[in-house]
């Protein structure tokens, strides 16, 4: 497994855009980075996490998708619905923080899988917003970005009593 430490949410690297994964001269296997961050994901029952959220600034993110573990390398977005869904969204890099954000509810993105190949896929709803979202982060955009002031100042609110509920639990 290759090492996966959480990035803090003010780290700069979060708002640096990811390069691109290079096949030819791969910084890992890519089917052990592949597995490496799909678990890294499950281990914290995240729906997506991007390479960069772990320490690792390249186009890559896994997706919890119905069927089989999904990593995207290299991601392009190809298409995107003209309809929007606002949504409560939260992220890996910021515990207990959620937002409402408003996304597309569709699209279609071209990908490469670990072993170089090529493939695309449409997704709709919850799996089109997780897609946007990792894909966001591969842009070095972080979903506090897409909220007003005050969405944001309420959620953070609301983040503190949360977060001083888990300590008195965390004290028992």
């Amino acid at each position: 497994m290759i090492e996966m430490n959480f990035v803090q949410e003010d780290s700069p690297t979060l708002l640096e855009p990811s390069q691109e994964f290079d096949f030819s001269n791969p910084p890992f296997d890519p089917k052990e980075f592949a597995e490496s961050l799909y678990t890294k994901m499950a281990q914290h029952d995240g729906l997506g996490l991007s390479a960069c959220q772990v320490g690792h600034n390249y186009r890559v993110f896994a997706l919890r998708n119905d069927e089989n573990p999904t990593v995207m390398f290299n991601p392009k977005i190809v298409d995107i619905s003209e309809k929007y869904v606002t949504m409560k969204e939260g992220c890996l890099s910021f515990p207990l923080l959620f937002l409402s954000v408003k996304r597309p509810d569709y699209v279609r993105v071209r990908y490469q899988k670990s072993d170089g190949s090529t493939d695309t896929a449409t997704l709709i709803g919850l799996s089109a917003r997780v897609v946007l979202h990792e894909y966001d982060h591969l842009e070095g955009k972080v979903f506090t970005q897409k909220a007003s002031q005050f969405e944001s100042q309420r959620a953070m609110r609301k983040r503190m009593i949360l977060q001083r509920k888990v300590k008195k639990i965390g004290k028992k």
